[in-house]
């Protein structure tokens, strides 16, 4: 992770520029580049640039800085940063539970030393963090108005690739988005209460189950389930518990509601046998019936 009060992407050398331009051939450095500027204000480059991937494919210098010469006049000489770096942006995304906190892994390079050298940007993670929160509100607005939801999947199809800072000099791309704990976090799209947009997708049928076994378990299980997302409204809770025992449990009943209940259910026929059986049973223990003589 990168410390913007100590990390400079850029620093002027105190070496005289030719002595940097020799040590920069020599030492066949990658991890930093090279930048001069002569008495006419011109722009001289020397060094590595483009995407950490180091594919040969290296995006061109927009402002086409040829390399330095040792016969030159240079004022400056500037050593810039050519690595790669790693940095992490908490973020809330909607769900039907409510928020979930996640960490956007952002990558982030130089791409044009000279532009980063012109635009005076000393801090990257500033002006990375800065347009990724501005992209990231505009996904979910897009998302938003499509009818569509904002998780992992949309978030790294739209920034998994390269996003270029041209007027910075940087490039940045999101590579990973985790779950996080706890911690400072930018809330997208709309609060929890007013009813979250969310595409069901296969990878939520899990959680499609889970929240069919709880509404098929009635209030009990919901109550528990509002409990464990909020266990700070223990007392709310019983409270609402105690004013609602009619729906945590069943009504009581006697035995004789319960015969009433059962005899309803039978047919006519099975009435006339439960009520031979009944007659037989009071006869053989010796009372009266009406018509046990028959």
């Amino acid at each position: 992770m990168t410390d913007e009060a100590t990390e400079r992407l850029y620093w002027r050398s105190a070496k005289p520029p030719w002595r940097e331009i020799l040590s920069h051939r020599w030492s066949a450095a990658r991890d930093w580049s090279l930048v001069l500027k002569d008495t006419e204000g011109d722009y001289f480059f020397l060094g590595h640039r483009g995407d950490p991937d180091d594919r040969g494919a290296y995006a061109p210098v927009t402002d086409g800085a040829p390399a330095p010469g040792l016969s030159r006049d240079y004022t400056d000489a500037f050593r810039v940063d050519a690595t790669e770096h790693v940095d992490t942006r908490a973020v809330g995304l909607p769900t039907v539970y409510g928020t979930e906190s996640v960490d956007l892994w952002v990558s982030w390079w130089v791409h044009d030393p000279v532009r980063v050298v012109r635009s005076g940007t000393v801090h990257g993670w500033h002006v990375v963090r800065t347009h990724l929160t501005g992209t990231l509100h505009q996904l979910a607005e897009t998302q938003a108005v499509a009818g569509n939801g904002l998780g992992a999947p949309e978030i790294m199809q739209h920034l998994g690739m390269p996003q270029r800072l041209e007027e910075a000099g940087l490039s940045y791309r999101v590579f990973d988005v985790r779950l996080r704990e706890s911690g400072e976090e930018l809330l997208l799209g709309q609060e929890e209460g007013e009813g979250v947009r969310y595409s069901w997708t296969t990878s939520r049928r899990g959680e499609y189950e889970f929240c069919l076994q709880a509404l098929h378990a009635g209030p009990v299980s919901l109550a528990a389930l509002w409990l464990l997302r909020h266990p700070d409204q223990v007392r709310q809770v019983l409270d609402w518990a105690v004013d609602h025992q009619d729906l945590l449990s069943p009504p009581r009943t006697d035995w004789q509601e319960e015969l009433a209940v059962l005899l309803g259910t039978l047919t006519d026929q099975e009435r006339k046998e439960i009520s031979y059986l009944l007659r037989d049973r009071l006869a053989a223990l010796g009372r009266s019936v009406p018509g046990g003589s028959a």
